[in-house]
């Protein structure tokens, strides 16, 4: 019954073991996550609902409060004869004041406006999109800092597995030397010699723990949280995606897209500057004189007045700068095409470059076993020699460096083609 219960236990706690495995994949999330920039898509998105509310607020009326007073060389009256009928008939004819007053009341309302309002709407929204491409194209460089660190710590890792082995064939074969020394068939100064190999040892393992500390610790930073330091980190599994050449879905591409939308939006915009706007008017004013001037040059009272209407306004100027502007805008679209162009060749330089980095590593890794495979072969053949006494210690010791060597280069190997792997797989943003 206890035998059950502890594998049970066992069971479980590896399964929480990998459970709480950090991978790759993991650590680019929560660096995006945590990376300061990211607040920007928020500030974003709410300056473009702002612009856009405002630019639909162009159809709400329009509104205008003013007040003026005047003072005028003349104003209009009357010839002399007619006043002096209107004073025959019993008409005291005031005339109108040369200081005139007007307090008014102009709204107006929008019924056409070319598509000048709509295409307002898409410049803002392009704006918008250009600026959120922007902060991904930043945060997509994230990556690279994430790979650099996670596969470093994996490196530094194996060579802390290797640095175990090494020291535990030193001891072993210290054990051995010693006994060899006690039976008279060594010299001490062998034993010293298998000895200041492990204190060796035990040096570069302090310097590759210091080392993997210092990668977690910025690991931590870089994805805000600090479980990183201590957390197991998984190592990814090998995969064909490198044999893949598109970058469709980088941020870049994407942000190319956002400018050429931008630019057209902007050329739609130029299209309705130049288009008549239809819109109707009312203006309501209380002054002196009103629009019955006959009974204000008679009475010479404030009155009440309004006029309502249609209004047609067409800015023909605009067509001094029409021409010149679309070309503007279709050299800065040619602009973009081309810097399109120019990120399309550099990249695919770039993932050939990755390609034929994970071939090679692929042909050299295929070696590496065969060769550990030798290197220990001819290690335990030295043992078996230094125990006949046909060959030192130092020659033992230095059989034993050249396999660590080769397990070291092996591990270097592998880490760096998955690292490659990974590299692709980022410079295709997948």
């Amino acid at each position: 019954m206890n035998r059950i219960v502890i594998m049970c236990m066992c069971c479980v706690c590896s399964l929480l073991q990998v459970a709480a495995q950090v991978t790759v994949e993991d650590c680019q999330r929560m660096a995006r996550e945590n990376y300061p920039l990211i607040k920007q898509y928020d500030l974003i998105d709410k300056m473009t609902g702002l612009s856009l509310s405002n630019a639909a607020k162009a159809y709400l009326p329009q509104i205008t409060l003013s007040a003026q007073a005047t003072y005028q060389s003349d104003v209009v009256a009357f010839p002399s004869e007619i006043e002096s009928l209107f004073s025959k008939m019993g008409v005291d004819m005031k005339g109108l004041n040369r200081d005139q007053y007007k307090v008014m009341l102009d709204v107006s309302q929008i019924i056409w406006d070319g598509g000048a309002t709509q295409a307002r709407k898409e410049v803002e929204r392009a704006e918008g999109e250009v600026s959120r491409q922007s902060i991904a194209v930043e945060l997509y460089a994230l990556g690279k800092r994430v790979n650099d660190l996670y596969f470093g710590i994996l490196l530094l890792e194996e060579q802390l597995a290797q640095n175990d082995e090494m020291k535990r064939l030193l001891q072993e074969n210290y054990n051995s030397v010693s006994a060899m020394v006690s039976n008279g068939v060594a010299l001490p100064s062998d034993l010293d010699a298998v000895e200041v190999e492990l204190l060796t040892t035990q040096q570069q393992r302090v310097q590759i723990e210091s080392s993997l500390a210092v990668y977690r610790k910025m690991l931590a930073i870089l994805v805000g949280d600090d479980s990183i330091e201590k957390a197991a980190i998984a190592k990814p599994a090998y995969s064909e995606v490198w044999m893949e050449t598109g970058i469709d879905e980088r941020p870049e591409m994407r942000l190319y897209d956002a400018q050429i939308a931008r630019l057209e939006a902007q050329r739609r915009g130029i299209k309705a500057s130049i288009m008549p706007q239809f819109g109707a008017f009312a203006q309501g004013f209380y002054g002196n004189p009103g629009l019955n001037m006959f009974e204000d040059m008679v009475e010479n009272r404030w009155t009440w007045n309004y006029i309502v209407g249609v209004r047609l306004q067409w800015n023909i100027s605009g067509f001094y700068t029409h021409k010149n502007s679309l070309s503007k805008i279709e050299l800065a679209r040619r602009q973009v095409e081309n810097t399109r162009e120019t990120f399309r060749f550099n990249t695919a330089l770039q993932l050939s470059e990755e390609r034929q980095t994970v071939e090679r590593l692929q042909k050299v890794t295929a070696d590496d076993d065969k060769i550990i495979a030798l290197r220990t072969s001819i290690r335990q053949a030295a043992e078996a020699k230094l125990k006949n006494g046909v060959i030192s210690v130092s020659d033992l010791l230095a059989e034993l460096t050249k396999e660590n060597n080769a397990k070291i280069t092996r591990s270097i190997h592998e880490i760096e083609l998955l690292k490659s792997i990974y590299d692709i797989k980022l410079t295709r943003n997948e």
